[in-house]
């Protein structure tokens, strides 16, 4: 049974390219496409979140090295905000029971599909398929679970699945709305860490600004013209941005980042390379969501009625790419102030930024932002975010109840909702024991 559960958590749940691939070609076996349609459409799509995947680490690789470099730079030692950081700090805290995370992962998947199946009461809609995510959730949220309700394995899987979820079946749910306005139709939602803050931004974004008054449509004058082509406009941005960012590293610093190269060369090539990331995601995303679209109506019709793909928050971007680059910077900024207020008033807690929740919260949530309100809600809601995030996690942590760990997600989510369930574990913990 366990050697059973391996291979479909490590060869298929979690390998969201292979899920997703398996799940389009079903999609097309039951509309009766023709053998051609099922191969191409399957493998176009594959083809599709692999490069939306690619694109995203590579987001990630680029700035992070950045980041650790600055933060070692300026001396300042505390908590990471990063989904890795949590995955790391929740899997040495289980130590013996992190071989249990596997069932977690299995027991919320199959209470995610029960909920969608029976949407018609539930209203559920959400498939989550993200499996690198969910697995991250899965060992997180057992180790809450074990932490503060101070239970047996046996109860903690259960406990843990069934809560994982529903996290899963009502988050993507919620965040589907917003998603299908932000995408005009794109026929899916989002899986990841910040279904709840898409959600809650996408409600509130409209009252910071103006939706015509969009990142992508904006036409500037002269010089400032190159702006209005996205491709150029975050290469230049993150030219900008980098550059200000790594001041405290000094020429040499950046020269020692750079493996010894000029270190001009450097910053340009930081920001041709996100740019590039952007590309391939925006090429990837429109593969993906023209199969997946079409072959999940399948799906939706003979197995899950109205059934719709929750998968890796980066597909987002695309839609607005000068707003998912200004959202990532403004929740830089946002969460730099926090950082700063942490220090002024002496907190024995201080969290730093890990390069995850800065472009997959900020960045999606920016996009979200600029199709409600405009620029000014992307600047204001993303300054919100950094803010949310950061003290978010410092919440998290007091309740983390493993003071040696690296960190935690900082990412939305994991900085609201979880903390709130984990108080009302600590709360039950302690009329249980």
């Amino acid at each position: 049974m366990g050697n059973v559960a391996n291979i479909i958590l490590k060869d298929f749940l979690t390998q969201p390219v292979i899920l997703i691939g398996l799940l389009i070609g079903i999609g097309y076996i039951l509309q009766k496409e023709k053998s051609t349609k099922v191969i191409t459409g399957t493998i176009s799509a594959m083809v599709g979140i692999q490069m939306v995947l690619f694109g995203g680490a590579q987001f990630t690789s680029t700035f992070k090295p950045i980041a650790a470099a600055v933060s070692a730079a300026t001396g300042i030692q505390g908590y990471i905000m990063d989904s890795y950081a949590m995955k790391a700090t929740s899997q040495e805290a289980l130590g013996d029971n992190f071989a249990f995370m596997g069932y977690v992962f299995l027991i919320a998947f199959a209470v995610n599909i029960i909920l969608v199946y029976f949407g018609k009461y539930t209203k559920c809609r959400g498939v989550f398929l993200t499996g690198n995510a969910g697995t991250a959730h899965a060992q997180a949220v057992l180790w809450l679970v074990i932490a503060n309700l101070m239970v047996k394995s046996t109860t903690a899987v259960i406990i843990s699945g069934i809560l994982v979820g529903i996290y899963w079946a009502f988050s993507t749910t919620l965040a589907s709305g917003v998603i299908d306005d932000v995408t005009e139709g794109g026929g899916f939602t989002v899986g990841h860490n910040q279904q709840l803050g898409i959600w809650f931004f996408g409600k509130i974004a409209h009252l910071f600004g103006d939706k015509k008054q969009d990142a992508e449509n904006l036409k500037l004058p002269g010089i400032l013209a190159i702006f209005n082509n996205s491709t150029t406009a975050v290469c230049v941005i993150m030219w900008i941005f980098t550059g200000a960012f790594m001041i405290p590293l000094g020429i040499g610093g950046i020269k020692e980042l750079a493996g010894g190269s000029n270190w001009i060369n450097y910053i340009i090539m930081v920001g041709i390379n996100f740019s590039m990331d952007m590309v391939i995601l925006l090429t990837g995303v429109r593969m993906m969501c023209s199969e997946m679209t079409a072959a999940f109506k399948g799906i939706q019709e003979k197995i899950v009625p109205n059934a719709i793909p929750a998968i890796d928050v980066a597909a987002l971007l695309p839609f607005s790419p000068n707003a998912a680059t200004l959202g990532f910077v403004f929740c830089t900024i946002g969460t730099a102030i926090s950082i700063g207020i942490l220090l002024l008033i002496g907190s024995p807690v201080l969290v730093l930024p890990g390069s995850t929740p800065l472009l997959f919260s900020g960045g999606p949530i920016g996009v979200v932002a600029n199709k409600k309100g405009g620029i000014r809600a992307v600047i204001v809601c993303c300054l919100l975010l950094g803010m949310i995030q950061s003290f978010g996690t410092v919440w998290a942590i007091d309740l983390m109840q493993y003071p040696a760990g690296a960190g935690w997600s900082g990412m939305f989510d994991f900085s609201t909702f979880w903390p709130a369930v984990t108080e009302v574990m600590k709360w039950i913990g302690g009329i249980l024991h």
